[in-house]
């Protein structure tokens, strides 16, 4: 590939992301991309092969998910310290923080309710990779047959992907009120499960 190309390339591919950061899902359109990318629309086809394609790239090649590592910092030593809820409630607060920090993967989360498309299902790969890997590694930590850590993670992570996505454009402090609401009732919830 000439450097040309690479350079068009990446045009296009930052075009996607800073069209989904300031207009939101909506306005991600080949002709809005090329626009912004400054390029003609044939290149998108010529270079990606079409819309979906396109998309594809800009999952593979960008940054947009958490990693376990950023989740989940405790040693096994540090966990045999903390009770299982606490534990839990520790990685659901660093998940928020995680998911608010990037303001394109929740852009994006919001498109995947409405419209599945190679961007959105890909993200869904991967956020199922990291949570599958996350749940392995506490369950290596604490062996507790009688509790569906998994589970637990899902439900909890689930309203959280909720909340956070549904709050995104909304006043921090109609965030603090509906997160600090919900970490309530997670915390209730945990420690009843644990019981």
């Amino acid at each position: 590939m000439t450097r040309s190309r690479i350079q068009t390339e990446q045009r296009i591919l930052n075009a996607v992301g800073s069209i989904l950061l300031e207009q939101g899902y909506p306005a991600v359109g080949i002709n809005a991309i090329a626009r912004r990318a400054g390029c003609d629309k044939v290149l998108i086809y010529r270079y990606f092969g079409g819309f979906d394609e396109l998309l594809l790239a800009f999952a593979e090649t960008t940054t947009l998910w958490w990693e376990v590592d950023e989740i989940l910092t405790e040693t096994a030593a540090e966990c045999a310290e903390i009770a299982l809820p606490d534990f839990l409630q520790r990685l659901l607060d660093r998940y928020v923080t995680a998911l608010e920090s990037r303001p394109l993967a929740l852009e994006i989360m919001a498109w995947e309710m409405s419209e599945q498309n190679n961007l959105t299902n890909t993200l869904a790969r991967i956020r199922g990779e990291r949570g599958m890997e996350l749940v392995k590694r506490v369950r290596a930590f604490y062996h507790q047959p009688n509790i569906d850590i998994g589970g637990v993670l899902g439900v909890f992570g689930a309203s959280v992907n909720y909340l956070v996505i549904r709050t995104r454009k909304q006043s921090q402090q109609y965030k603090v009120e509906e997160w600090w609401r919900l970490q309530q009732t997670i915390s209730k919830l945990l420690q009843a499960y644990a019981d």
